[in-house]
């Protein structure tokens, strides 16, 4: 051995992982459950937990000044342009007015209807709103999607956000078909069981369009691949995407019309309508923070082909041994 000591180098501590890293580490084998195991599953997921991405977009959202004062005044100009049209309606109706499609689009089709009625007109009203909401959606997402990131809101925010608006254009487009498949369920099934079609066609497009425009804004790839990995990160196991999805459908619907007072007909919404409309619109924005922060959190374990099924295994034949 030699004289000279060797010196040690100090440990290097660890970086901290954040939310625009991937994250390497090893995972337990897992059971694939119910819709890929989206809703029920055993074992980890690249999913964060509901409570975790709930309050990751609680924070994401109510943290930033700018993305609470952009619901309250985009609900307020909503109103008062529906009113300029001569719109007739209960206020607690605005409660979903930032909703996610295909939620937002039901707004947007009542919102016609009781407009126009159903003609050309409603049609020109419907393609003026799928586009106007989708870039409102897709800049607020970006936003959102600059705040879990930087924890801050910018112009930045806003050039990122626009990436989306061709796919947010195409979830809106989807939304309305995934309405119309449900319609066509209830009056072919019946109240009952149709009911429950319909419902299922409004959390099913949910699903499989809720990652869109985050994977758009991150990633800046096309409508159609933009689309196809929002429905491949729906289907990672374990991360209860589905029981997500049913949740908001019951906040942003049922709720809604429940909690939001003024069920009359009026252009002046009593105060206490007012506050529990903002209330909701805000709560919207912190789901779609929800949505934004559980997809940058499993976008790198989210495949860019879809996972081959595994074929079972044949049973081969027995080779018959002759005697010599």
């Amino acid at each position: 051995m030699s004289g000279k000591s060797k010196k040690r180098r100090p440990r290097s501590s660890p970086a901290r992982p954040s939310v625009t890293e991937p994250v390497v580490q090893e995972r337990a084998p897992r059971r694939a459950g119910l819709f890929g195991g989206s809703m029920v599953s055993a074992g980890e997921s690249s999913l964060p937990t509901l409570g975790r991405s709930l309050g990751r977009g609680f924070l994401a959202v109510l943290t930033q000044p700018a993305l609470v004062i952009a619901a309250i005044v985009l609900v307020a100009a909503t109103w008062l342009l529906l009113v300029g049209f001569g719109f007739e309606g209960a206020p607690g109706r605005l409660s979903d007015t930032l909703a996610m499609p295909p939620i937002s689009t039901y707004f947007d089709l009542g919102t016609g209807v009781s407009l126009f009625g159903l003609g050309t007109s409603f049609l020109i009203f419907l393609g003026v709103a799928s586009i106007v909401r989708a870039v409102v959606t897709a800049v607020l997402a970006g936003l959102i999607v600059e705040s879990i990131v930087d924890g801050r809101t910018s112009r930045y925010g806003v050039l990122i956000g626009l990436r989306a608006v061709p796919t947010q254009l195409a979830v809106q487009l989807a939304s309305i078909s995934f309405i119309f498949i449900g319609q066509a369920a209830l009056q072919a099934l019946g109240p009952g069981i149709g009911f429950l079609g319909s419902v299922a066609a409004l959390v099913g497009g949910l699903f499989f369009t809720g990652f869109a425009p985050t994977a758009a804004i991150r990633q800046g790839r096309g409508v159609v691949e933009s689309l196809r990995r929002s429905g491949r990160g729906a289907m990672l196991p374990g991360g209860r995407h589905l029981t997500l999805c049913a949740l908001y459908f019951i906040v942003s619907l049922p709720l809604a019309l429940l909690v939001t007072p003024g069920s009359e007909i009026t252009a002046n919404p009593s105060l206490a309508s007012w506050i529990v409309v903002f209330a909701f619109n805000v709560l919207h924005l912190v789901f779609m923070a929800t949505f934004a922060y559980r997809w940058i959190v499993a976008e790198p374990d989210v495949p860019d082909q879809p996972v081959p099924r595994r074929q079972p295994a044949r049973a081969r034949p027995a080779r018959v041994r002759g005697r010599r």
